[in-house]
């Protein structure tokens, strides 16, 4: 399953979660894949796209975050599923 995340720094957090971020990267848990990551040019903002069998994967990878971003985390479909599942349902 694809989660999409959107996640905040304040900016008297910003530099404690980047110099974070050089020492760890991402971490993905075993059996979880990111996709992708991306910062805004503020560096006070990201997004990623992961890939998550079990959501308490996603919970681990989250959860040495939790202290200094606010997360946002929502499933979503790649557009090939999402075609499949509205005409799916016209059926």
């Amino acid at each position: 399953m694809l989660f999409a995340i959107y996640y905040e720094m304040t900016p008297e957090r910003r530099d404690e979660v980047l110099k974070r971020f050089q020492k760890f990267g991402d971490a993905a848990p075993k059996g979880m894949k990111v996709v992708g990551n991306w910062l805004s040019v503020t560096l006070l903002e990201g997004w990623s796209i992961v890939e998550a069998n079990d959501i308490a994967d996603l919970g681990k990878l989250f959860q040495s975050w939790t202290d200094l971003n606010v997360n946002h985390i929502t499933p979503v479909f790649d557009e090939d599923s999402a075609h499949n599942f509205l005409s799916a349902k016209k059926k």
